[in-house]
């Protein structure tokens, strides 16, 4: 049944964080441009790389607002998303990115607006066949980040897991990072992994396949009431509801900086060797992404103390076993795997059907 528990989710995040490419938002054409991944910094200091909602976009335009009523802008803080109380229930917001991801490093520095029970705060690659990759704010532990991924809609929410942080992330900025290489997954709070996923350890038997993602996706940022009509009584249970009692009208969650560094992979003739380069083009080994030295990803400036995080998961991630290797190696960080449990159900479609 914990399975369930995001199916609302999965629906929401079809619905709008991938409406643009799906054409079910009403802003978009529904047709999906061929991976064209950017690298970019973007502080959200010039609001021509925003477009609200329905707006004209132009070659500047990096971020588009996709929901109407409009509660997404450039404010003072950086892009500011709210979810707003109206006469028919909270409305929230979703802005994603103009271009495509196809691995890469997703570096946010983001102050949660998940302040009380039943909001969440997102940050998504999802693509076409319903794989994401995720991090979410919930409000019902506010002190805490969820770092998740599925494919095929097939959502386990006893594979997420879930980090407390010592700083506030409802009132400070906190660096959050996602390193999505061929052969692994990797992400971070405050400079430290959280969790890793290696490819291999995905393979699905009796599917014969990795249930890994690995298509071009399209990164968002989303509030959003887990409450909604619109999503399943599981979901609630998993984030809460906005208490009846409460007074405020509107909650807020804010990017201060987003920094995009695109992935590529390619063959040199030469030796055949594959080679995947980042931004600033420096190579290593597809086949052994796992080992290499993640410094061209940006990891190694980001320095935070051990206790600032802890983490819990019934996956099995251990935070001070991947710090203890850090300090008998001063070498390349090393990328532990995390044993995933192929999924017992076979599509979505599985999913509703134990709904009714």
């Amino acid at each position: 049944m914990r399975t369930l528990a995001f199916i609302g989710l999965s629906a929401w995040l079809v619905e709008y964080a991938l409406g643009a490419c799906t054409g079910m938002s009403s802003a978009d054409s529904g047709v999906c441009p061929a991976s064209q991944c950017t690298s970019l910094v973007n502080n959200f200091s010039d609001n021509s790389t925003f477009a609200s909602y329905g707006a004209s976009q132009t070659a500047d335009t990096q971020f588009v607002s996709e929901l109407s009523p409009d509660y997404a802008s450039i404010t003072s803080d950086g892009l500011t998303l709210s979810l707003v109380k109206s006469d028919t229930g909270y409305q929230g917001s979703t802005v994603y990115f103009t271009d495509w991801v196809q691995y890469g490093t997703i570096t946010v520095q983001i102050r949660s607006g998940s302040t009380t029970s039943g909001v969440v705060s997102s940050l998504q690659l999802q693509d076409e066949s319903g794989a994401s990759i995720d991090m979410d704010w919930v409000g019902s532990s506010p002190n805490s980040v969820q770092a998740n991924y599925y494919v095929e809609n097939q959502l386990e929410l006893s594979q997420a897991t879930a980090s407390s942080l010592t700083n506030d992330p409802t009132s400070s900025f906190i660096t959050y990072k996602i390193v999505w290489l061929p052969d692994s997954l990797t992400w971070y709070a405050n400079g430290f992994a959280i969790r890793t996923v290696n490819r291999e350890d995905t393979w699905a038997e009796g599917e014969q396949k990795y249930k890994y993602p690995s298509n071009a996706s399209r990164l968002s940022f989303s509030i959003w009431n887990a409450a909604d009509s619109s999503n399943s009584a599981m979901t609630q249970q998993w984030a809460g509801s906005i208490p009846s009692t409460s007074t405020e009208t509107q909650f807020s969650m804010t990017v201060e900086r987003v920094q995009i560094d695109c992935y590529s992979n390619t063959t040199d003739s030469a030796d055949s060797s594959q080679s995947a380069t980042a931004s600033d083009s420096s190579s290593m080994s597809a086949e052994s992404a796992s080992e290499v030295d993640l410094s061209n990803f940006g990891l190694s400036s980001q320095n935070s103390s051990p206790s600032s995080i802890s983490t819990s998961s019934s996956g099995g991630n251990d935070l001070s076993r991947w710090l203890a290797e850090q300090n008998m190696s001063s070498g390349a960080r090393q990328v532990h795997a995390l044993g995933i449990t192929a999924s017992a159900l076979s599509s979505f479609g599985v999913l509703i059907a134990l709904l009714v």
